[in-house]
């Protein structure tokens, strides 16, 4: 029996399993994947029979996802790991900043929507114009409102 089933098995496997962990959405890794799993277990099925292929398979499942764990475990400690793996953090010191304190501020202030909010508009409050979100509901302009929280940049506010 030749070893390009079991190759094709395995890198089939590690392609799926890449695709599982590592890429968002579905496709690029996880089509060639399954193809490949399919060619290899079809080629052996061809040759040896159905028993053998899903041997072959299976003994290439157990050989195949502990060095792919492995792998994943160990590529964040190489070098070339960590060109591909983002290690900053969102820090004020670094600039990062939370919702700035005139945001912070509003959350139990009331106005009014200076445009229909549905959900996003604006709304005049303590005489700023701030762009302002609803928890879903339609509220027409000039109708009062009051900030319910602040999320980042986002002010939500409920009508009154």
């Amino acid at each position: 029996m030749s070893w390009l089933p079991i190759f094709l098995i395995g890198l089939g496997i590690l392609l799926v399993f890449i695709e599982i962990i590592l890429l968002p959405g579905f496709g690029a890794a996880g089509i060639p994947g399954i193809l490949l799993i399919s060619i290899g277990v079809a080629s052996v099925w061809l040759s040896a029979g159905w028993e053998t292929a899903l041997m072959y398979a299976g003994g290439v499942v157990i050989v195949t996802i502990p060095i792919a764990i492995l792998g994943l475990w160990l590529a964040p400690r190489t070098r070339l790991g960590k060109t591909f793996i983002l290690d900053a953090a969102e820090k004020s010191a670094d600039g990062f900043q939370a919702p700035s304190e005139s945001l912070v501020n509003l959350v139990g202030k009331s106005g009014r929507a200076i445009t229909p909010l549905r959900p996003a508009g604006a709304a005049l409050i303590d005489g700023h114009r701030v762009d302002v979100v609803t928890s879903g509901e339609f509220i027409e302009t000039d109708a009062e409102v009051e900030v319910i929280v602040v999320e980042s940049n986002r002010v939500v506010v409920r009508n009154l």
